[in-house]
């Protein structure tokens, strides 16, 4: 009898890890091409300006965006493919290592039909923050999440609540990494693939070079040598963490916040 239960124990647990292997080996992680984009499209951070301390919060953001118009949806066949972003093409907007929120609304300046598309300004105000120094990452994105990811389409700056920092936390000159997509500002379903999308500073990927390491669920790791993005296959519904370390040219880690971030999405 105790044979039979201890036989009976392993093939069920046996059959445990035999499922949670085939859970792992399900999900895939293929590179796709970058949506096209215009070498004109850009986006400045206006006001705060860079190093500034701010004395009120929260604090009011103003940015400029020249040669991409916000609000419409993307024409491109990836619109087709995953999820959408229901006020179509936006500024991502990243404090810390939070995620982003995005901001389409109607531009400040006065409509018409050159000002519109080439040159416009937009106003929206950060949630409340605690005192010290802070990071501001804006960038432009599709209206599926993508990023572009020309030279002036990301703008970073650091500020700070209240006091000024005795020392930087945040140097920008040095390489780190913004996380982008998935998010929870899509409507993920577990019959679509998932994209994952990020913004590289400072840094090229390569085989031989910089690096991101993605681990999925603690557990599946896809090394990505591309700078492009990705579809993640095979997230069944419920919860799903999503984890981006930056790697130099040695397989090592970087430390610090800008190289090592994790996100929690949901599946539908």
């Amino acid at each position: 009898m105790k044979f039979l239960i201890a036989l009976s124990l392993g093939l069920a647990t046996f059959a445990f890890g035999a499922e949670e292997k085939s859970q792992k080996e399900q999900i895939r992680v293929l590179p796709v091409k970058k949506t096209p984009e215009a070498e004109a499209s850009t986006v400045v951070i206006s006001i705060p300006k860079s190093g500034a301390v701010m004395k009120k919060n929260p604090v009011w953001v103003q940015t400029r965006v020249e040669g991409y118009p916000l609000g419409v949806s993307s024409q491109f066949d990836r619109a087709d493919e995953i999820a959408l972003y229901s006020r179509g093409q936006s500024i991502h907007v990243v404090v810390d290592d939070q995620p982003y929120f995005c901001v389409s609304d109607p531009a400040l300046d006065p409509f018409n039909e050159e000002g519109w598309y080439y040159e416009t300004s937009y106003k929206f105000e950060l949630p409340k923050l605690g005192p010290g120094e802070h990071l501001l990452r804006v960038f432009l994105a599709r209206s599926y999440g993508e990023s572009l990811k020309g030279e002036w389409s990301f703008f970073a700056i650091p500020f700070s609540i209240e006091t000024a920092p005795s020392t930087s936390g945040f140097d920008l000159s040095k390489p780190y990494i913004t996380y982008n997509e998935p998010s929870n500002r899509m409507y993920l379903t577990e019959d679509a693939p998932v994209l994952l999308d990020f913004y590289v500073s400072n840094c090229e990927l390569s085989s031989d070079g910089y690096k991101v390491k993605l681990t999925v669920d603690g557990s599946t790791t896809r090394t990505l040598t591309a700078w492009q993005p990705y579809y993640i296959y095979g997230l069944k519904k419920g919860n799903h963490t999503i984890k981006l370390e930056l790697l130099n040219s040695r397989g090592k880690p970087i430390s610090g916040m800008l190289a090592n971030v994790q996100q929690t999405i949901t599946v539908h």
